[in-house]
């Protein structure tokens, strides 16, 4: 860190992004900050990002839409973050695969499979006549 920076007093979060997707970076400021600024250099990015102010996040909050390069690899980047009241930040950038659910999405975002459902409730029932057959073969002998 550069003299006179206090990392970890911002607080940076970013939502999963795929590669040539975006991701919106927030940082949380002290309430004096006016402008924030990222650091989208390990995942290719520019070196300074300027955030918008996050009017609905309050006084130092700010926020930014990023587009992810296209030949980023999936993995898990740092995110610097300066404010220019002092505080500075850092936080992660998660890319996933391509086709892989963005945040929140879930693996079961789409629905049931219906094919692993069926398979699921014939196993039971299989189980379940195997268990009857054994208990009557064991009342009667």
């Amino acid at each position: 860190a550069a003299p006179g920076v206090a990392w970890a007093d911002a607080t940076v979060f970013a939502t999963t992004a795929v590669p040539g997707g975006s991701a919106v970076v927030d940082v949380g400021c002290g309430a004096d900050a006016t402008a924030a600024s990222v650091s989208g250099t390990s995942w290719g990015g520019p070196s300074e990002i300027p955030l918008d102010p996050d009017t609905m996040g309050g006084p130092g909050a700010f926020q930014v839409t990023v587009t992810v390069p296209a030949s980023t690899l999936p993995g898990t980047y740092e995110l610097s973050a300066t404010c220019d009241d002092g505080e500075a930040g850092r936080g992660e950038l998660v890319v996933g695969p391509h086709g892989a659910p963005q945040g929140g999405g879930g693996g079961m975002a789409g629905g049931p499979n219906m094919i692993l459902v069926a398979g699921g409730a014939a196993i039971a029932l299989a189980s379940a006549a195997g268990a009857m057959a054994l208990r009557r073969r064991t009342v009667r002998g």
